[in-house]
């Protein structure tokens, strides 16, 4: 029965884990309610993919709401040089999380 409840306890903590990572497919959804901004599902995906590779690599991410929209710009813009961003990388990854948060 112990042995049980550890085993529920370890997937309960990697199901949570793994939530608190998941980022979103790129849709073209999301680029449809994308406000005020250009963006195609190519550059959506392209800024999920270095969202995963660059910015997951070192750290967890916050919930994506956690943040005011304004802020993320900065938030990137201050990363963007421990991550080795170019300014177009920079412009998809802010493009995507501003298309993830407008589909909550």
């Amino acid at each position: 029965m112990k042995r049980i409840l550890v085993l529920l306890g370890v997937f309960a903590c990697l199901a949570a884990c793994q939530s608190l990572n998941y980022v979103p497919p790129a849709t073209p959804q999301m680029a449809a309610t994308t406000e005020g901004l250009p963006v195609n599902v190519a550059l959506l995906q392209k800024g999920r993919t270095l969202l995963v590779h660059r910015c997951i690599e070192c750290h967890t991410l916050p919930p994506l709401w956690h943040y005011k929209t304004e802020d993320w710009p900065e938030i990137v813009n201050s990363m963007a040089p421990r991550a080795s961003l170019k300014p177009a990388d920079r412009d998809a990854i802010v493009a995507y999380i501003l298309a993830v948060r407008s589909q909550k």
